[in-house]
């Protein structure tokens, strides 16, 4: 049997204020093509698909036209809701999802309610899914309670999700190809750097001990860094976010993971890596190296370090001529000579600052009548020109 495992989509996010849906779109359109290709029997997308519990209409589009085409490729799909996704938006759905062939498990369920999901591999395999979406700190107890006859004493979120993940999966078929998929994070895990560090923090940290070993394979997500789990007695893995999603990812790898595994036989894992997304790269430099330079990066989103004397007028904006997809501009310069800087800019006047501005801006002095034209401006919302 050959999976699919993929997540953390994140469709909706931006980065700088600049809408990525385009992105989000040829990345989920690969991800497909691979699915294809690959002939899997079933694709588990383990949680954030989109970036806000109120996607927008042109998001949910995305992501379900995705889900649908996964479909049609003839593998099985299962989907549960990550942090960043509104579960009850997803249990709204799952019966149209469920029309469609597509399986979304929308909250923690008893194993014979719906935690457990049985599906056949195009052989004939049997497949049983466990299925773990993100859960809260505040809604932990109360999903534990569902696993018990009667409810227990408070316990630390990290033990109370480990028992939670035992009961969940300790009905499963050994005779079956067996899996977990959760929305959790493990300590130890490295994250990308995209992540909300929120839910990354050590309150939600359940140790890699606390991983079930009558499982076959674990397929996670929450942490974007594509990696294996450090310390997990059972292969577990993060498949990781398929688009860098900001420039704590930048010069990530993105990558789904390909999972071939039979009954009762330790699984086998690859990566494919995911190319369509734009890449983000970190880049310092001069005003002039940057102009060298600047042929050399495509379409990726950058990151600027500028190397400069100090704070000038306009300095951001050429380098945003220079280089149109720079996101951020940072400046590098001797503090030292930048607060003798601004001292002597404090010292100006109005009259005298524009002047400066205006030289360093178009590398020419204003002519008189523009100089003319500013002090009367500056007179007319209540300035006192120094000259005449």
């Amino acid at each position: 049997m050959r999976l699919l495992h993929t997540g953390d989509w994140h469709v909706g996010r931006t980065l700088h204020r600049r809408q990525r849906l385009d992105e989000c779109a040829a990345v989920l359109g690969e991800l497909v093509e691979v699915a294809a290709a690959e002939a899997v029997d079933a694709v588990l997308v383990c949680g954030d698909v989109f970036e806000h519990f109120a996607p927008s209409a042109e998001a949910e589009s995305i992501v379900y036209r995705t889900l649908l085409a996964l479909r049609a490729t003839g593998a099985e799909v299962v989907v549960i809701p990550g942090n960043h996704d509104y579960a009850r938006r997803f249990a709204a759905v799952e019966g149209l999802f469920a029309a469609a062939g597509v399986t979304a498990v929308s909250s923690v369920r008893r194993p014979d309610q719906g935690g457990i999901v049985r599906l056949t591999a195009r052989d004939g395999t049997a497949l049983e899914v466990a299925c773990l979406p993100w859960v809260g700190e505040r809604t932990l107890s109360s999903a534990a309670d569902l696993m018990l006859a009667q409810e227990r004493p408070y316990q630390e979120y990290a033990d109370e999700l480990a028992s939670l993940i035992a009961a969940l999966c300790a009905p499963l078929d050994p005779a079956a190809v067996t899996v977990l998929a959760g929305h959790l994070f493990v300590s130890g895990a490295r994250t990308g750097g995209g992540e909300r560090d929120l839910t990354i923090g050590q309150v939600y940290a359940v140790s890699p001990a606390a991983l079930p070993t009558t499982v076959q394979y674990i397929a996670l997500g929450h942490v974007h860094r594509p990696q294996d789990v450090p310390g997990a007695a059972t292969p577990a893995r993060y498949a990781g976010s398929p688009l860098q999603l900001d420039f704590g990812e930048a010069a990530q790898r993105k990558t789904v993971t390909i999972v071939d595994v039979e009954p009762a036989r330790p699984p086998r894992t690859r990566e494919v890596e995911i190319t369509r997304g734009r890449s983000l790269l970190e880049i310092r430099g001069t005003l002039e190296e940057l102009a060298e330079r600047a042929g050399e990066f495509g379409e990726a989103w950058l990151k600027v370090e500028l190397v400069c004397d100090g704070p000038a007028p306009g300095l951001a904006d050429r380098v945003r001529d220079l280089l149109p997809n720079a996101l951020e501009v940072r400046l590098d310069y001797e503090r030292e000579d930048a607060e003798r800087r601004a001292g002597e800019l404090r010292r100006l006047s109005a009259h005298d600052l524009f002047a400066r501005y205006f030289r360093e801006t178009h590398g020419a002095d204003a002519d008189q009548a523009v100089m003319k034209l500013f002090d009367e401006l500056l007179e007319e919302v209540g300035g006192a020109p120094t000259q005449a």
